[in-house]
């Protein structure tokens, strides 16, 4: 039987300003209409994941659900796909992620990382 970790721990995410920061600076984007994504390749055992919703996107309750339903998706979802290296994501919500339920929500976050690890593997 094989045991897939499906933990998100502190590691699995990027924490302090100054690496959303370099993120931003160095890193590759792909968007669809819910999310925008910004990633680059990192020199962790991992990849890591931050995940930012401003209050434009709607009040604490909506960024929190947005936020809960992102990490369980990558949370459950990290080993499907193809990475080339370990990457540092940072997944950021638009306003029309607000106006999704979960289904729709996780049918979103498929498709963006389906760009990213498409993305990835032809930039090699």
């Amino acid at each position: 039987m094989v045991r897939i970790d499906c933990h998100f721990t502190k590691k699995d995410r990027l924490r302090k300003r100054k690496e959303f920061l370099d993120l931003s600076k160095t890193g590759n984007t792909v968007h669809v209409s819910q999310f925008l994504a910004v990633f680059a390749s990192n020199s962790y055992d991992r990849t890591r994941l931050g995940i930012t919703v401003s209050r434009k996107v709607g009040n604490s309750v909506v960024r929190n659900r947005i936020k809960r339903h992102v990490r369980e998706y990558f949370r459950k979802n990290r080993h499907t796909f193809q990475f080339d290296t370990f990457r540092d994501i940072n997944l950021i919500a638009k306003k029309r992620a607000a106006e999704l339920d979960a289904c729709f929500l996780y049918r979103a976050l498929n498709d963006i990382f389906r760009k990213i690890s498409t993305q990835a593997l032809s930039h090699q």
